[in-house]
């Protein structure tokens, strides 16, 4: 730990230390919740103006589609067409189509299917802390207990006080 370069004689000094933290973290949350708000506004005024442009895009983009689903069978062998500013094309693609996960996930168990589905364990170390210390070490894992040092400005008293 780096040593600071301020250093306490007294508890007032410390008591000082903790209001002047508490008014650090009051102005960085408003310096933090001014730019949120700046940052939100620029977001709006900038999908406002992107708005017409994706509406065009999408209003291009179906009349291609319909203009290559009526030649369809000029796709035949050929399935691209490359053209100055870009390519056109067909590809197949094979896709799973689930109605119910829930329904398909038992049915798949009840199958035997298990390795196609996608499991996520992990150690639930909140839980884990009900387990004695043997158990712990019989799976990998062990109890750390520290004493660590809390610091929490009064925020309220603070606010009053500026």
């Amino acid at each position: 730990m780096q040593k600071p370069t301020v250093e306490f004689k007294t508890w007032d000094e410390v008591d000082s230390a903790l209001r002047r933290m508490g008014e650090i973290d009051i102005a960085v949350e408003g310096i933090q919740g001014d730019m949120t708000l700046e940052v939100n506004e620029l977001k709006a005024q900038a999908e406002t103006k992107a708005e017409g442009l994706k509406k065009e895009r999408q209003l291009i983009e179906k009349a291609i589609t319909l203009f290559c689903e009526e030649r369809k069978d000029e796709f035949a062998k050929t399935r691209s067409r490359e053209l100055t500013f870009g390519v056109v094309a067909y590809r197949v693609t094979t896709k799973i189509v689930i109605r119910s996960i829930k329904a398909c996930v038992a049915a798949m168990e009840a199958l035997k299917l298990d390795k196609y589905l996608r499991i996520e364990k992990k150690p639930d170390k909140e839980i884990m802390l009900n387990l004695d210390d043997n158990t712990l070490a019989k799976v990998g894992a062990s109890r750390k207990t520290e004493d660590s040092l809390r610091i929490e400005p009064a925020m309220e008293k603070i606010k009053e006080a500026a």
